[in-house]
């Protein structure tokens, strides 16, 4: 499992130089930037194309939930989400369907 310091890794010749993970971040009302542990966006310049985090509790816990949120020609779109047993398989189906979906 992944530390919480670093993105799930997936093999690094098949990740395009574009995608950038980054782990998430909620900005408080107050100002101050909250990073979460285990939760990471997919940003494609600056655009959020996908999300994965571990599930905390309920039937899926410890489980990675996936969300792809772009479609063709980079629209935003649900272009799918799901369940994955590990962070890898998780980071690796938003990559291919965002590979699919946009002009990667």
């Amino acid at each position: 499992m992944p530390d919480g310091a670093n993105p799930p890794s997936s093999d690094a010749a098949e990740t395009p130089a574009v995608f950038k993970w980054q782990r998430t971040r909620f900005v408080h009302i107050d100002g101050a930037i909250e990073a979460v542990e285990d939760d990471w966006c997919l940003l494609i310049g600056g655009l959020q194309a996908a999300r994965i985090y571990r599930v905390r509790g309920g039937p899926q816990d410890g489980c990675w939930f996936w969300a792809v949120q772009i479609g063709a020609n980079d629209a935003p779109f649900n272009s799918g989400t799901g369940h994955a047993e590990g962070g890898r398989q998780a980071r690796e189906t938003c990559e291919k369907i965002v590979r699919a979906m946009a002009r990667f």
